[in-house]
């Protein structure tokens, strides 16, 4: 490899470590900000408690919390994956290194014995006893390069032993590295644990309170019309893309009749078990007996049960709304939309093309209980989720 090869290469290898420095350092600062938002909702919760304010917003201050606690514990996986593809890249590459060094190790010992038993004199008798001036010319040529090639064999030894002993300590920093994120992967799980069991012991006691039911009824209509107003958003985004289409290509994009309005009737459920305590359209309070409006049904369920796409389609928004938690609204053909809620953990991402029976995401426990929201649109007008539904 001549100079410039080798300074390019060098060049090169400077500015791959250099990224992967930066990259380290960047997921270091990511994993500090979350601890930090983390932190702010752990004293929030701390003073409410101590100020005995139990209030709706305190179940507020525990869901961010929780949900920046899974995305922590998300990463600190996603690390830990990544550091285990590292690990298992360096042993191949310490076996591979340890093979190669021993078969030249080998070949040179073996040498070593052959000059031995045929004395040091050898290389001399072989010139000197040529039968011509040419023949001890190629001699001569032939035991230089051999001489040559076995100090580079002695020199490739010692290059690849010290950049064996880089990797076998590049290795040691990688398994400390993963011992310390398993350990904080398992601390911030157990965190998320303790996390959860105390948001339901002050759910059962908010529960209690009359004024809180009230104050819920109220944030209750506010995200209904957020998810109206969010759907409405969706469908003109789509309009304009459509649009958009339509004037680069100059054709008029065929209206074909939709799978999804085919399932009416036949829709599987978005979860295994579960039964509806909260229909469609006015609903009549059992505590406060006033009139609320229920844009689709609430299906009662076992805590953290799966929750399921009903149809194939793609993940159009994913948000958080004070008494319905996470939130996912999945978008389908024929301009039809499906919405699940009250969700402690996501599994998708926005703008995933999910499959139906795919578990998007996780039920959570809501000052209603343990229940799934869902809802299904056709463009801005609600459908009743019970005439698409099959029945049990």
């Amino acid at each position: 490899m001549g100079r410039i090869g080798f300074v390019s290469l060098i060049l090169i290898l400077l500015i791959a470590s250099l990224q992967s420095q930066d990259k380290i350092k960047q997921k270091k600062e990511e994993l500090n900000q979350l601890r930090k938002e983390i932190e702010i909702y752990e004293n929030k919760i701390k003073q409410a408690l101590k100020e005995e304010k139990l209030t709706l917003e305190i179940i507020d201050d525990f869901e961010k919390k929780d949900n920046l606690l899974r995305k922590l514990i998300q990463e600190l996986k996603k690390q830990a994956n990544e550091n285990e593809k590292n690990i298992n890249k360096l042993q191949i590459e310490i076996a591979k290194s340890e093979e190669e060094i021993r078969k030249l190790k080998e070949h040179y010992a073996n040498y070593v014995r052959s000059i031995y038993k045929r004395g040091r004199l050898h290389d001399l008798e072989l010139i000197l006893t040529s039968r011509s001036l040419n023949q001890m010319l190629v001699r001569t040529i032939y035991l230089k390069k051999f001489s040559e090639y076995r100090k580079r064999t002695i020199d490739s030894i010692y290059a690849m032993q010290n950049e064996l002993k880089e990797r076998k300590n590049e290795l040691e920093i990688a398994l400390t590295s993963q011992k310390e994120l398993i350990a904080e992967k398992e601390r911030e799980e157990a965190n998320l644990s303790a996390s959860i069991k105390e948001k339901k012991e002050i759910l059962e006691k908010i529960r209690k309170d009359k004024q809180n039911l009230q104050a819920q009824l109220e944030r209750r209509r506010k995200a209904i019309k957020e998810i109206e107003a969010m759907i409405a958003k969706l469908i003109e985004e789509e309009r304009r893309k459509k649009e958009e289409i339509e004037r680069r290509k100059k054709i008029e994009i065929p209206k074909v009749e939709s799978n999804f309005a085919k399932l009416r009737g036949k829709l599987p459920w978005p979860v295994e078990n579960g039964r509806i305590v909260n229909r469609f359209g006015e609903q009549v309070h059992p505590v406060l007996k006033t009139v609320t409006l229920n844009f689709g049904v609430d299906i009662a369920v076992p805590e953290d049960s799966p929750v399921k796409a009903v149809a194939d389609g793609v993940v159009s928004k994913i948000f958080w709304l004070p008494s319905f938690e996470n939130l996912i609204i999945i978008t389908h053909d024929g301009g039809f939309r499906t919405v699940y809620a009250n969700l402690s953990d996501i599994f998708v991402s926005e703008g995933e093309n999910v499959k139906a029976g795919q578990v998007i995401g996780k039920s959570g426990n809501s000052l209603e209980g343990s229940i799934v929201h869902f809802e299904i649109w056709q463009e801005r007008q609600q459908q009743n989720p019970e005439l698409w539904l099959s029945k049990r």
